[in-house]
């Protein structure tokens, strides 16, 4: 059987007006993965992906220490963004599971992420912590888009804390979007939404996962004041690396992105 060929990621205008034939340069981090690392020979397939979410194959005419010389094989798919947007606010954790959430996401279709760096949140980014936290979470995403072989690659929005949060979350939700908070003491469940969710006109729906401690009182009423609703997962609590991403699981089940 053929094997899936390995994908890697190209600029945002790299397939801007390509078409079927034309020759391609694979340089960059992502050259040297394919030449160095992955071994890419002349003749072998791979998978091209961008942050628009358009995707092409092509075929390795050239190979060089740091680079591959290209030919895609087919038109590049276009883009197709779908509505609504899923974005995951993640609260920072700690022993990677914070990372971990964003990896599974990225592979389950998010489209956007924010670290939240929550009231509770044990793990909490400062400085060049910031700047750091947020090229690991941007790594992560690249990783699952490749692994995945998903279209588009989600945004690693800048991390909020308390009141940049819900202005934030204010403005998209006066742009249409739908904020869902999990929590473990609500008593209206995620699928309740079911009917609701299935007809919905949101723009966006935004999932929010509080830390390991859980989502501080003052937090989760300001959330609730600027019109986010929270919701109940399941019977079990989850941990915050499994809880956003079984969130997203039930919303593209719904939304009929699995359809």
């Amino acid at each position: 059987m053929p094997t899936t060929p390995a994908a890697f990621l190209v600029d945002a205008d790299a397939l801007d007006g390509a078409r079927a034939g034309d020759a391609l340069t694979l340089d960059g981090e992502e050259g040297r993965h394919a030449a160095k690392a992955a071994r890419l020979a002349v003749g072998e397939q791979l998978l091209l992906s961008d942050a628009p979410g358009r995707q092409a194959r092509a075929e390795v005419t050239a190979a060089h220490k740091e680079s591959l010389e290209l030919r895609l094989l087919a038109d590049p798919s276009p883009a197709a963004p779908r509505t609504p947007r899923l974005t995951l606010v993640q609260a920072l954790a700690t022993g990677g599971r914070d990372e971990q959430a964003v990896e599974t996401a990225t592979e389950l279709g998010v489209d956007a992420v924010i670290p939240w760096i929550a009231g509770r949140s044990v793990s909490v980014w400062r400085g060049e912590k910031l700047r750091k936290g947020r090229a690991r979470w941007e790594s992560a995403v690249r990783a699952a888009v490749k692994q995945s072989r998903r279209p588009g690659i989600p945004t690693v929005e800048e991390p909020a804390a308390g009141r940049e949060l819900t202005a934030r979350l204010l403005a998209r939700i006066d742009t249409g979007a739908l904020v869902l908070v999990l929590h473990e003491q609500e008593s209206t469940p995620l699928l309740s939404l079911a009917a609701e969710l299935r007809g919905t006109q949101a723009t966006e729906i935004v999932v929010v996962v509080g830390p390991e401690g859980g989502i501080a009182e003052q937090e989760l009423e300001d959330l609730r004041a600027l019109g986010a609703r929270s919701v109940l997962l399941g019977p079990e609590v989850l941990r915050s690396s499994t809880a956003g991403p079984a969130a997203l699981v039930v919303l593209s089940a719904l939304l009929g992105r699995w359809g």
